[in-house]
């Protein structure tokens, strides 16, 4: 099979998924306990009045008609007005998902860049002291709690040493250019979802490093003259990088979600805290359009993934 057969079929076999996933997004928070009308108007609010809201959301409708218009105007790519921002969904999602993407992208970088090299590190010396260091020091990362690390690192840095600040994006009435100021915002909460995530690629990479490692064709080219630097470097890794891709795929998009108790205790505004607001005031259209988004970036990652796949490994495309 082609590549571009392979990528449609990918692609075809999505479809239903995401249909899938649309309608039991909107049946599961519709059926939700809470009323998003009550949490707006207020409990002492007049009964015409959250009748009025009521009808102005749409809320008074049965809920397949709610669907049928939802996935009509899903089908136009309108996501609906976000009850609490007055705003179309789309446009939030828009400026929040670039907040997000900013955060993770950069966190995510580096966790693949840092935990691949040293999970492979560990893997050349496995059994050594290198090995055990890391391995340890990987196992202590694991357990800590995303929001512990995160308190702690304000701790440090932005209560005792005073150096970076400990909240938001950007400062009021900072000395810095605005690029310098985002920046020393974005480094304790980059660092936090760094530090979280950095044992599973560690952890990864070094296990399917060792066992490639074991391989016929590794002890060929060892008996060929090549180096163990380079038997590790040209043969081993690569063979080795198909789990860590998958890894990588998924991490990315399930970082959207993940990311959420990090942007809370940085009040970092990006999907994660919206999300956790939207849940809040019970905005039904946000929550769904945050949900939409989160499952598409899950998709998405997953392509990607097998797309690498089809680069590292050709077979494959014909599996």
């Amino acid at each position: 099979m082609g590549f571009g057969k392979y990528l449609i079929r990918r692609i075809i076999q999505m479809v239903p998924v995401m249909i899938f996933v649309i309608i039991f997004n909107f049946l599961i928070i519709n059926f939700a306990p809470g009323d998003p009308v009550v949490v707006l108007a207020g409990e002492n609010a007049t009964q015409e009045y959250m009748d009025e809201l009521r009808e102005s959301f749409g809320l008074n409708e049965p809920i397949h008609t709610r669907f049928v218009i939802y996935f009509k105007n899903l089908l136009q790519g309108d996501l609906g007005e976000s009850y609490t921002y007055n705003a179309p969904v789309f446009e939030v999602l828009k400026e929040k998902l670039k907040v997000t993407l900013m955060l993770v992208l950069l966190s995510e970088t580096l966790t693949i860049i840092v935990g691949t090299i040293l999970g492979a590190i560990a893997a050349r010396y496995f059994g050594k002291l290198i090995d055990s260091s890391i391995s340890n020091v990987a196992m202590v990362l694991y357990c800590l709690p995303a929001f512990w690390v995160g308190m702690i690192l304000i701790l440090f840095f932005a209560v005792k040493l005073q150096l970076l600040p400990s909240s938001g994006m950007y400062s009021f009435n900072s000395d810095y250019p605005a690029f310098i100021d985002l920046a020393r915002h974005i480094i304790l909460p980059a660092t936090t979802l760094f530090l979280v995530q950095l044992p599973i690629y560690i952890k990864v990479t070094r296990s399917s490093v060792v066992e490639v490692a074991r391989g016929d064709f590794i002890r060929t080219a060892r008996a060929i003259g090549y180096s163990e630097n380079v038997v590790y470097r040209k043969f081993a890794l690569r063979n080795a990088l198909l789990p860590t891709v998958t890894i990588a795929g998924l991490s990315l998009s399930t970082l959207f979600t993940g990311s959420l108790l990090t942007e809370t205790v940085f009040s970092w505004p990006g999907m994660g805290r919206m999300i956790f607001d939207a849940i809040s005031a019970r905005d039904y259209p946000l929550i769904m359009g945050g949900f939409m988004v989160t499952t598409f970036l899950v998709i998405i990652g997953t392509l990607i993934t097998d797309l690498i796949y089809t680069y590292l490994d050709p077979r494959v495309v014909n599996s």
